[in-house]
């Protein structure tokens, strides 16, 4: 009797061990092409030769989370010299109904379950918003000097993004000691991309190993290229997140790689024809709004480097933005904030009702271990607004004509926290290509 209560002892320990090591961490939301649809991506065991289960449960209470679905798991092997492994799941919440509070929970019965989360599914997709929608953007945080990452927690804590998107550089950088920087950046992230979801686009500090952390880390974005429906980073063949989009609401987003240009140059047609083609087929009557969104810059203005770079971006991309009126392209890399006016061919009519070209925004200044980055040319007419403090971006669309931008500065060196240093008014009033 007293052999079996200790063996009993000892099982139950080892299964809370077990629990510990493996219970899931880095949770992250990401939308689907389908708007009745969430995605949640973790990780939960480091090694390989363990075997955790990719379950999601959800439902409308605490107490009752009635659905369950399962999921799929993928090895991600980090490329330095102790090749860090650790397995990701994924996981698809489904029919959900439009615009209401689920609560769920991942993991697994066998080694453990996350806490309870909750998450407000998409809105569906339509013109017609029920009410605002309201996006935390911004680039650029890092891992360490994350001078934002209070302030924007407690904006999704208290319920006021609905979605999040991240425009490249996230840790600075993923790979640092052995992969263990990007767990340390998703970790810090989850109390935001377990409740919103959290949509990226690569930078070019994601660049190691073929881009493998974005990659794989990342690998629950809605992947939706026909033409190219996968890429291989150096962790091998991946569901293509370099460029794909997906709609909220009444805007269509579009992602796209501009690290293609710059280190896969083969890619550079496939991913216009993409781009090219989807803006093709986006019915402005449901998502009158087309904001792309990348990791560089088409124009900016902080030095003569930064101009270089944007330029070749700006030949593949610009003619498409102009061809199919897109309302708005956001990146980050520059470590600033630049509003800009609508902007084609370097001209501008500094426009903020019915612009005749797309508006852009750098957005890069969230923070990280480089620092500032200061304007070194004077500011020309087509930028409205700029400065070189940490701040994100926060952007409401109230409806199909009426989106509203702001800057929120959160700088200690400025001692200025969750100040709006920037906003205006975007209208448009007849969505659709420029130069009709």
């Amino acid at each position: 009797m007293k052999f079996t209560f200790l063996a009993a002892s000892i099982l139950t320990a080892l299964a809370c061990a077990d629990y510990e090591i493996y219970q899931p961490e880095q949770i992250h939301l990401a939308l689907r092409q389908d708007a009745s649809e969430m995605s949640v991506q973790w990780s939960a065991a480091h090694g390989d030769d363990v075997q955790i289960g990719s379950t999601v449960m959800w439902g409308l209470s605490e107490n009752e989370l009635t659905e369950k679905a399962e999921g799929d798991s993928s090895l991600f092997v980090d490329g330095g010299d102790e090749s860090y492994t650790q397995t990701h799941h994924i996981a698809v919440m489904s029919d959900l109904t439009p615009s209401t509070k689920y609560y769920y929970k991942v993991g697994d019965t066998l080694q453990g379950w996350s806490d309870i989360m909750h998450f407000t599914s998409a809105p569906s997709t339509h013109a017609k918003l029920d009410e605002p929608k309201v996006f935390g953007i911004w680039g650029d945080m890092g891992s360490t000097n994350a001078q934002i990452l209070h302030s924007v927690t407690t904006e999704v804590q208290e319920g006021k993004f609905d979605m999040i998107l991240h425009v490249g550089d996230f840790a600075y950088n993923m790979d640092n000691d052995n992969g263990r920087n990007g767990d340390v950046f998703m970790k810090n992230i989850q109390p935001m991309s377990s409740h919103v979801p959290y949509m990226v686009d690569v930078g070019n500090h994601e660049v190691a190993y073929d881009f493998s952390h974005y990659t794989e880390r990342f690998r629950n974005m809605p992947s939706n290229s026909i033409d190219t429906p996968t890429v291989t980073s150096g962790n091998g063949e991946a569901p293509n997140n370099w460029f794909y989009s997906h709609d909220f609401g009444n805007v269509h987003f579009v992602a796209i790689s501009t690290e293609i240009y710059f280190d896969y140059p083969d890619m550079v047609k496939a991913q216009e024809a993409f781009v090219d083609a989807d803006l093709a087929a986006v019915d402005r009557t449901k998502t009158p709004w087309v904001i792309v969104h990348g990791h560089r810059p088409l124009y900016c203005s902080c030095d003569a480097d930064c101009d270089d770079s944007a330029k070749t971006v700006r030949d593949g991309m610009e003619e498409i933005f102009y061809k199919y009126g897109v309302d708005m392209y956001i990146c980050g890399h520059e470590h600033n904030y630049e509003r800009m006016y609508d902007v084609y061919k370097n001209e501008t009519t500094q426009s903020t009702i019915n612009p005749p070209a797309t508006t852009y925004v750098v957005t890069g200044d969230a923070g990280g271990p480089e620092d500032h980055e200061s304007f070194e040319l004077p500011q020309p007419d087509r930028t409205a607004f700029r400065t070189d403090a940490f701040g994100y971006s926060r952007m409401t669309v109230y409806n199909e004509t009426h989106l509203f931008w702001e800057q929120v500065e959160c700088d200690t060196d400025d001692n200025v926290q969750d100040t709006v240093i920037d906003s205006t008014w975007l209208v448009v009033e007849e969505h659709g290509p420029f130069g009709k």
